[in-house]
């Protein structure tokens, strides 16, 4: 950062080398489209760079990029509910089964592995019926593992009411992915 700031464009290339797959991971969870959130992490960057000269240090650099990222995609959810017009082109073209989100360790059971697959599919469904701010809390913390003073950071939320749509989050999704055990009364359950 302070090679960049004192004029080496060449540094850059490595703060983005850094950052970039965890820049890219956070927006295509609250963005969930391949291409959004590259271009959403094209911007972050370009962003970051011009910029840098207001980076005072007082956070983490990728603490910084990460809260200009989730602002772009907070920007573009708003400008997209604005707009509320979906191309069936776009919707035709998504794929749900998208390869970035595959899971590439060797498994030794197949059935596990269909298993697996099938709910993180659901999971990643049912994360984008969160509200946004639930959302948005629950992939920086639970999938990006994000510490709650340092999302505090990222989006100006205390961290009493992060862990609130944190916990509100875990809630809903418990309900989505697995109805029956919510509804499950006390005498239902053996143990």
């Amino acid at each position: 950062v302070n090679a960049v700031q004192a004029g080496d464009r060449e540094a850059f290339a490595t703060l983005v080398d850094r950052h970039k797959d965890r820049v890219y991971g956070v927006l295509l969870r609250l963005m969930a489209d391949p291409q959004i959130a590259e271009e959403l992490a094209h911007e972050a960057f370009v962003r970051a760079y011009r910029g840098l000269d207001g980076f005072r240090g007082r956070s983490q650099f990728g603490t910084w990029l990460i809260q200009i990222a989730v602002n772009l995609a907070r920007d573009h959810i708003r400008a997209r509910k604005r707009s509320n017009v979906v191309s069936l082109d776009a919707l035709l073209e998504q794929d749900t089964d998208s390869a970035i989100l595959e899971d590439r360790r060797p498994q030794y059971d197949p059935l596990a592995d269909v298993s697996e697959r099938e709910m993180r599919k659901q999971l990643e469904i049912a994360l984008q019926e969160l509200p946004p701010g639930y959302r948005e809390v629950f992939v920086l913390h639970h999938i990006q593992n994000i510490p709650y003073d340092e999302i505090h950071k990222i989006t100006g939320d205390t961290v009493g009411s992060l862990k609130v749509r944190a916990h509100r989050a875990r809630a809903i999704l418990k309900e989505k992915l697995f109805p029956d055990a919510t509804r499950m009364a006390p005498e239902d359950i053996v143990e």
